[in-house]
């Protein structure tokens, strides 16, 4: 994995276990929806000013968004799509 997906699925990782959803982050956080699914599926090329306002704002140290193992877990939580299909069913 690159920096820049480890980055992103920690991201994606302390957001759900926060129980947040993007809208809702990105208004804690002041950074448009649109950046924070960006940096969720590793595209975004994040300074450090941003590694370090992601990590305060979930509380943690910023070298925990780039832990490989939260990483695995966070690839194998549900897509928008998957959680819309689990409402219908």
């Amino acid at each position: 994995m690159t920096c820049m997906e480890l980055v992103g699925l920690n991201t994606k990782w302390y957001r759900y276990q926060n129980h947040m959803t993007q809208e809702q982050y990105a208004n804690k956080t002041k950074f448009k929806m649109a950046y924070i699914s960006v940096v969720e599926t590793g595209n975004s090329n994040l300074t450090c000013k941003n590694i370090d306002l992601i990590a305060k704002s979930f509380g943690i140290s910023p070298s925990l968004l780039f832990n490989e193992e939260t990483a695995k877990l966070a690839k194998k939580l549900p897509t928008r799509l998957d959680m819309y299909k689990q409402k219908e069913a």
